[in-house]
């Protein structure tokens, strides 16, 4: 018998707290007073209130909005700061958009000026961490704070930065979030680390990931490098669970390449599924970076009335004249896990 070690979801890890978070220093010299509540703006999920005042800062007016020809001479107001900030944790934080208009979660924006010039918005999330993002209304540049009421009770500086303008008119170029860690893919090498933020169990968790590329399968990817290790070879990448053996693991994602037609392989990967599962087809998956693809969902024995020991996910990519199979094998214990995991890796994957 297999040992199954399930994936233990680090949910003590209060760094992921961080709304769109990133590793932290200790601040020196920041303002730390309240956001003043009658000068503010504040976008609450579930609450909704705002000032007369706030409302007209939030939504702006065309007199403050910058024209196309000089947008990165004008100064930034507050309204168009807190609106950039809500289009960066949106494009980190896909999950986010939808807590905002839930009534589950206590989650909201929040906007001033403070004495020294700088606008600061304040992202409350909903776990009660309260991320602070310090606006240069003039270049734009952004730092982030942190703060934890009980456990980190006073600001500390993120290693967080960005350029406010990147985010403005609705543009969202994310740093970093699993979904669309590739977006800048032809920045990142083989072996490159980053550090990104993703959903998991219904928390924020900073995830550590490495940018793996393989010309010969003609694909590169993200991997989370602190929970998987990275077996390569020239026709398959084999990411496997760090509590697992890997010559004989549970947890683990491979990514081959076929040179038959993706029908052949839908064909020939369904057959041989169907020995042993109660499969769905979804013929019109759609995967962040690599476009629509076949997914196959094996997570029922055949007759669909038990669970197996161990599920799988396997996602069929037309590319370069044949077909990627990446297979993502996971027992039902970390199917909240890895199978999460192997599901954001799946939205980074780029054919090249």
């Amino acid at each position: 018998m297999k040992k199954r070690i399930a994936l233990i979801v680090c949910c003590s890890m209060l760094l992921a707290l961080a709304g769109c978070g990133a590793k932290s220093e200790t601040a020196t010299g920041f303002n730390k007073e309240p956001i003043p509540g009658a000068e503010s703006v504040q976008d609450t999920a579930g609450q909704g209130t705002a000032t007369e005042e706030g409302t007209a800062k939030e939504e702006g007016t065309a007199s403050e909005a910058p024209s196309a020809g000089n947008a990165s001479d004008a100064s930034i107001t507050e309204g168009q700061a807190l609106e950039a900030v809500k289009n960066y944790c949106y494009a980190n934080n896909p999950d986010l958009e939808g807590m905002m208009d839930s009534e589950d979660y206590t989650v909201y924006f929040d906007v001033s000026t403070n004495e020294s010039g700088e606008i600061v918005v304040l992202y409350r999330s909903y776990t009660a961490a309260e991320i602070r993002y310090y606006v240069d209304p003039a270049s734009g540049d952004v730092y982030v704070t942190e703060l934890v009421p009980g456990i980190i009770d006073e600001e500390q500086r993120t290693d967080e930065t960005f350029n406010i303008r990147d985010y403005m008119n609705g543009s969202g170029k994310s740093s970093g979030s699993a979904t669309t860690a590739t977006d800048s893919k032809a920045a990142r090498l083989n072996g490159e680390r980053f550090e990104s933020v993703i959903m998991l169990e219904g928390m924020e968790e900073t995830v550590k990931y490495e940018h793996a590329v393989n010309e010969e399968i003609g694909i590169e990817m993200d991997f989370d490098y602190e929970s998987l290790e990275r077996h390569s070879d020239s026709n398959i990448e084999k990411f496997v669970s760090i509590y697992d053996n890997a010559d004989d693991p549970w947890n683990y994602l491979e990514v081959e390449y076929r040179s038959e037609s993706t029908d052949s392989v839908v064909a020939s990967v369904s057959e041989e599924l169907s020995k042993e599962y109660e499969i769905s087809i979804d013929t019109a998956f759609a995967l962040e970076n690599a476009g629509n693809c076949t997914r196959i969902d094996a997570s029922a024995d055949v007759g669909g009335a038990t669970m197996p020991d161990q599920l799988q996910m396997v996602y069929i990519i037309p590319a370069n004249g044949g077909t990627v199979v990446a297979t993502a094998h996971y027992s039902i214990e970390a199917a909240e896990g890895f199978g999460h995991l192997f599901n954001y890796m799946m939205h980074t994957l780029s054919v090249i």
